[in-house]
């Protein structure tokens, strides 16, 4: 090796830890940059899961095997007894049944009671020995609404004292949750829901307060639907909250058939851009209505069928599904997104 060469080399053997420290610390401030991007993505990832929901309403109807159905005003004169309902021949009937099988298949779904769930009256016996028997093992994973059958009970006390503090706060039958990015809100269609009302100042506040990018209400009379009845003046009242906040799903049972609506204004005109969807879904187990005509305004109704619709929520998009109990086959699907809350929606009228 020639002087030059040894001299070329001592200078290498100096410079080598340099470049050493040099890139070990290249590698680690890459990494620190790296590292909370692939943490922030897998919290994000982590933090809005597959969401499951079932629903369904108008479900427990039982009666004594071998003697005929009480009449309404048997069941009141009863109704802090247990004696006329204890017998071991009592019968639940079968579509409540297989709609319960069709529930445990998705033994991690949410599950939404659209109210008239223990028939006739929804006293403490219909909801401890039919409700109970047929749909009980659900409970910890169920949301309520009452229905009308529950208010045939003074206060809707049946109800109220089987589902605790899972029927809300205060006896009164609305309450809120977020699951991911949606607000869900049980709301109750048999009490005062104009804007003077307890009901419909709480539920304008829940609304202008939320910035939950979607919106899921739940109560038992339909606003609108192909079969009108009478006294769904509450229920238009709290359809009509919702529109204005930019709801995205509205949920109901009462009438014994599946339905689904296009988007709808409050006044119950189609509105493809700012309109709340609405799916009746009647079918929890008592005897299924016969098939019938859409209305204009709905797009899909199905008679005759006993089941439950299933909704798989994402973030600004839902799936659903329409399941029959008896073979599980789906009836109906379809995927849509998320309506805007833009403020122009959020201001009163």
């Amino acid at each position: 090796m020639t002087q030059a060469s040894r001299k070329r080399f001592k200078r290498t053997s100096r410079l080598t830890p340099v470049l050493l420290l040099i890139g070990i610390l290249s590698i680690v401030a890459i990494r620190s940059q790296l590292l909370p991007m692939t943490t922030a993505w897998a919290d994000r990832s982590m933090a809005q899961p597959r969401m499951i929901l079932l629903a369904a309403g108008d479900i427990a109807r039982c009666q004594s095997v071998g003697r005929a159905a009480k009449t309404t005003e048997e069941t009141r004169r009863n109704l802090l007894s247990f004696r006329e309902f204890s017998s071991p021949s009592l019968e639940a009937n079968p579509a409540a049944l297989r709609t319960a099988d069709l529930v445990e298949q998705y033994p991690d779904a949410r599950v939404l009671a659209l109210g008239d769930l223990a028939y006739p009256d929804g006293t403490p016996a219909d909801f401890a020995l039919c409700y109970d028997r047929v749909w009980g093992s659900f409970k910890q994973r169920t949301y309520p609404t009452p229905g009308n059958h529950e208010y045939h009970s003074i206060d809707a006390y049946g109800y109220y004292d089987y589902w605790g503090s899972r029927a809300g706060p205060e006896r009164r039958g609305y309450y809120a949750m977020y699951l991911n990015d949606w607000l869900l809100l049980s709301l109750n269609s048999e009490v005062a829901a104009d804007t003077h009302s307890a009901q419909g100042r709480w539920l304008e506040d829940q609304l202008a307060q939320s910035d939950a990018a979607c919106v899921l209400a739940f109560f038992h009379k339909p606003a609108f639907s192909t079969k009108t009845r009478d006294n769904s003046e509450e229920a238009r009242r709290l359809f009509e909250i919702l529109y204005r906040h930019g709801a995205t799903l509205v949920l109901n049972g009462h009438n014994h058939f599946y339905e689904r609506t296009r988007p709808l204004d409050a006044a119950g005109h189609i509105d493809p851009e700012h309109g709340v969807r609405a799916f009746v879904v009647g079918t929890g187990g008592t005897q299924p209505d016969d098939p019938r005509p859409p209305a204009a305004f709905s797009k899909r109704l199905i008679g005759g069928v006993n089941g439950l619709l299933k909704l798989d929520l994402s973030p600004e998009e839902y799936h659903w599904q329409f399941l029959s109990a008896s073979r599980h086959e789906v009836l109906d699907s379809g995927t849509a997104s998320c309506n805007s809350r833009r403020p122009a929606l959020i201001s009163n009228p």
